[in-house]
């Protein structure tokens, strides 16, 4: 991954195991002091200044990792009013204080207190990068601190979501003590995970093109698709954990939403948009590094567990030996055998999940469902435009009555918006139509290639020399 990020991101990037180490121990150490340690002063300022150092460390890791001492210490430290703002002020400045709107002035100075060092992260960052563009210093500024926001709303993965599960999961205080460690020590990857994936977009965030498109056209070795099938993963699957809980929060919440809560999930939605279309990308360009088609196989990259097989069979292949010209002629041929075994174990699936519900439960509108897949995956595996169209249309079919429900406007549009804008129906709406999208596309870069559409093999045989 060296080509990809700039000398001071990889000095960043040693030794970052260190990171995860530090900030695992802080989480897990503040979850025995939340639930084991005595109910003190004492403890609670113990709690309080390692939720502190885990935040603050990893926004000064950086520039401690390029000997920016001044700047780390000054960032932690600017950190220290947002952790004492962290707890509710209002509730004691509404009974010793005559203060109207407490609650209201106590969000204004959390968010203050909160943007004041996200900012001078991002200014010192970019200055440090200095990264040439020709777009105006205002429109860059605001770019890269709305960069560094999302990075910072990644980064605060809400762990009760997790911990509800856990008490299912054993009786045991002890066995549940470990599963939580464990689950910690993950998040705490994935917040590395999500610094890395912020310094590699932090060289591209001044083009569109490039942000829709994040990964370039490029050969593909075996390193670099493995770092990045388990960044982008990572990201891709927490994020869409975190866009679910931030959605169901705000719907829930919407008579008193706040900036912070929008923001979370407008970060969610980059992160996954961003994170789902480089996972695909970086799946088709190995087949295209290794000159082979592994369609079905590239199928199963979206299942947890599953994805291992594409993990493990795209990392150690090596790149076939015939000519291009003998690749491009057997694609077709292939290409009809992965749908052929794609759409046999589509069937299957089906068929297991209708014969294995009991009698009076089984829906025969489930086989509605083989004919719409198949020719779905048909669809996409010939066609770029489909991308756009095929995940919409399943949307649509698969929930149609409520979309139906939802644009129901019966008592007129300004009910209608009052009632559904920031309902959990909207929202979850929203995040279906682009989960569907990007798990579409995914299924699109598994089977398509440009030959199958352009038919132009000479074009194609250029294409493919990119990436040897």
């Amino acid at each position: 991954m060296s080509q990809i990020f700039t000398p001071t991101q990889k000095r960043a990037l040693d030794f970052i195991w260190i990171l995860v180490l530090i900030i695992a121990t802080f989480d897990i150490s503040n979850y025995f002091v939340n639930n084991y340690g005595p109910d003190n002063t004492t403890y609670t300022y113990v709690w309080r200044i390692q939720n502190w150092l885990i935040y603050s460390t990893f926004f000064a890791w950086y520039f401690y990792r390029n000997s920016k001492i001044k700047q780390g210490i000054l960032i932690q430290l600017l950190f220290i009013p947002y952790y004492i703002f962290r707890i509710d002020w209002s509730i004691l400045g509404d009974y010793y204080l005559d203060f109207d709107n407490s609650s209201s002035i106590y969000n204004v100075i959390r968010f203050v207190t909160f943007i004041i060092p996200i900012t001078y992260f991002s200014v010192a960052y970019f200055k440090n990068e200095t990264l040439s563009t020709s777009i105006s210093k205002k429109k860059k500024f605001f770019i890269q601190l709305a960069l560094t926001l999302i990075l910072s709303y990644v980064v605060e993965t809400d762990v009760d979501e997790f911990y509800k599960y856990v008490a299912f999961a054993s009786d045991s205080l002890y066995t549940q003590d470990i599963i939580v460690s464990v689950i910690l020590l993950f998040i705490s990857a994935k917040s590395v995970l999500a610094l890395i994936g912020f310094f590699y977009i932090s060289n591209r965030i001044y083009s569109r093109t490039e942000l829709k498109n994040p990964l370039d056209v490029q050969h593909i070795s075996s390193g670099l698709f493995k770092w990045g099938f388990v960044v982008s993963y990572t990201l891709f699957v927490f994020s869409i954990i975190d866009l679910g809980s931030s959605a169901f929060r705000i719907s829930f919440l919407s008579s008193n939403i706040k900036l912070t809560g929008i923001l979370y999930l407008l970060s969610s939605f980059f992160v996954v948009f961003v994170s789902g279309r480089f996972f695909a990308q970086l799946i088709q360009y190995r087949n295209y590094s290794l000159k082979k088609y592994f369609g079905v196989i590239n199928s199963l990259s979206v299942l947890p567990i599953f994805n291992l097989i594409p993990f493990l069979v795209l990392s150690i292949s090596k790149t076939s030996q015939e000519t291009i010209e003998n690749y491009i002629s057997k694609l077709k041929k292939k290409r009809n055998i992965h749908l052929l075994i794609y759409c046999s174990l589509l069937i299957l699936f089906i068929c297991y999940g209708y014969f294995s519900t009991d009698a009076e439960y089984r829906d025969a509108s489930t086989f509605y469902k083989i004919p719409t897949m198949i020719g779905a995956v048909i669809l996409l595996s010939r066609y770029r435009v489909m991308t756009k169209v095929v995940p919409f249309v399943l949307v649509f079919i698969s929930y149609y009555e409520d979309i139906k429900y939802l644009f129901d406007f019966t008592n007129g549009f300004l009910s209608f918006f009052e009632e559904n804008i920031l309902s959990f129906v909207w929202l979850g709406t929203i995040s279906v139509f682009l989960l569907y999208y990007l798990i579409y596309y995914v299924l699109h870069k598994s089977f398509y290639t440009e030959y199958f559409e352009d038919q132009d093999e000479d074009e194609f045989e250029e294409n493919i020399k990119q990436f040897q």
